[in-house]
């Protein structure tokens, strides 16, 4: 078992180190990988995780432009390669050109769509990089090197493609939902069942932001999470292995649904992973799923365990749920009439532990009232989730219930959010973060020290020595 996980740490850190320092290794490396297979099986695996970090990252890299004609005026032809983004007074769309990929900024009537073959027409230009906030790692995550801010565009033909038919389909919804909601609502309700929080009032966002529940309206493994719970309520009646894969299956339709985002694949994923965790029946194959979904992720774009903040948070607020949880759970007195809202605390405190030095890091601010608002609200998401989905379809009477629970929300939300102390400023320096996450996996494996000895221990003396454990070698035998 620790091989595996070594492995798996290796690649990461890897993959970080290539990231943010630019280390290569030459090709030849992976000869030594060759050599030390014969002789020493677990250190060659262990340094090819290694190198297969650095190589992934290089191959990433490579596909940036060498010299592209930054600050000229040029003519391009290529396919729109990602959905197009339309926003309150213009579009960008992504074209897959001879100069690789370009973010384009267009006037809001350009009718143009997912995978139609373009000309575009203006001046390339760098990312902007700016003091707190490079906009170029940001769209290096996403493969698009260069943008052109102010542009013509002509379609020279459409592209008709099954992608472009979800994206297609996704507009519907959207429409759906206007004609149905006034504002907010109809921006609150894009928000929870597409991940689309483009038209969101800015107070309504702010107050989001203040008391800890922005997660609610983005695709994130939150939206994947009530997926789940909802499934498993209205199935409850079925063993529990027949419920995990009727919830995987609704997990992968509701991926479609929003239109196979990226951030919606890799929250699907994760998600995927993890009830195959459950599963399996051991808390511990749960820990692999996530680490090795982290892993999947970042060899397919080793970008997003750096510059993607929501990569991040998943991973973390997965991981607190796993291992907080069961530690609160045990100090955290009995609630017999409110269990429901003791859980939601507990997993609500849970992910904000985990994911608190990220948070700092990169926002400066932490919600003081997010555990009490996220248990607060906790009952009537997945109802105004389930009336808005349903309200698609039976139009009107089921929108007017689904209306009611999300003014609710929007109240609760905005008493917390005017509250003086709802949130508060503190951040942390690139020392004081690594500190604090030093200090948060330490905890943690002091909570579960005798249970990493029993997993690890004897196996990682037995894998580095040439010494034979017996009960090993009796379990082998059996």
């Amino acid at each position: 078992m620790i091989l595996p996980f070594l492995s798996a740490l290796l690649f990461l850190a890897s993959v970080l180190v290539a990231v943010l320092m630019g280390f290569e290794v030459p090709s030849w490396s992976f000869v030594l990988v060759g050599i030390l297979l014969f002789k020493r099986p677990a250190v060659a695996v262990l340094l090819f995780a290694i190198l297969l970090g650095f190589w992934r990252v290089e191959s990433y890299e490579s596909q940036a432009p060498e010299n592209p004609p930054v600050g000229e005026w040029v003519s391009l032809e290529g396919r729109v390669a990602e959905e197009v983004d339309a926003r309150s007074d213009h579009q960008k769309i992504t074209v897959e050109t001879e100069e690789g990929r370009v973010l384009v900024k267009l006037g809001l009537y350009e009718e143009v769509g997912y995978g139609d073959w373009v000309r575009v027409e203006g001046t390339l230009e760098r990312p902007y990089e700016g003091e707190d906030f490079s906009y170029g790692n940001y769209l290096a995550r996403y493969r698009t090197w260069l943008v052109m801010n102010r542009a013509s565009v002509e379609v020279l033909w459409e592209g008709k493609t099954g992608r472009g038919t979800l994206y297609a389909f996704k507009d519907f919804v959207q429409r759906r939902i206007n004609q149905l909601y006034f504002e907010p609502e109809a921006s609150f309700v894009s928000g929870l069942l597409l991940g689309s929080r483009k038209g969101m009032p800015e107070d309504l966002t702010l107050a989001f932001q203040k008391v800890g529940l922005t997660h609610i309206v983005a695709v994130s493994g939150y939206n994947i999470s009530l997926v789940i719970a909802v499934i498993f309520a209205l199935l409850s009646f079925l063993p529990f292995k027949r419920r995990i894969w009727a919830s995987v299956l609704a997990v992968i339709l509701f991926v479609i649904f929003v239109g196979a985002s990226s951030a919606a694949v890799r929250a699907g994923f994760m998600g995927c992973l993890t009830m195959w965790g459950l599963y399996a029946g051991r808390r511990s194959q749960a820990y692999f799923a996530l680490l090795w979904s982290a892993v999947g992720m970042t060899l397919w774009n080793p970008y997003i365990l750096v510059y993607d903040i929501g990569f991040q948070l998943s991973v973390l607020s997965t991981f607190g749920l796993l291992t907080l949880v069961p530690i609160l759970d045990a100090r955290v007195p009995k609630w017999e009439k409110g269990k429901f809202l003791r859980e939601g605390f507990l997993l609500t405190l849970s992910a904000q532990v985990a994911t608190f030095p990220l948070m700092v890091f990169y926002f400066g601010r932490i919600s003081l009232v997010a555990p009490i608002v996220n248990v607060l609200v906790a009952p009537f998401i997945p109802l105004s989730m389930l009336f808005s989905a349903a309200s698609l379809a039976l139009g009107l009477p089921a929108a007017a219930v689904a209306n009611f629970y999300l003014e609710l929300i929007e109240w609760i939300t905005i008493v917390f959010a005017k509250l003086p102390f709802a949130d508060t400023s503190l951040k942390f320096g690139a020392m004081l973060f690594a500190l604090s996450l030093v200090l948060f996996f330490g905890g943690i494996i002091f909570f579960y020290r005798s249970i990493l000895v029993r997993a690890f221990g004897l196996q990682g003396a037995a894998i580095f020595s040439k010494v034979r454990v017996p009960q090993f070698e009796r379990r082998e035998t059996q």
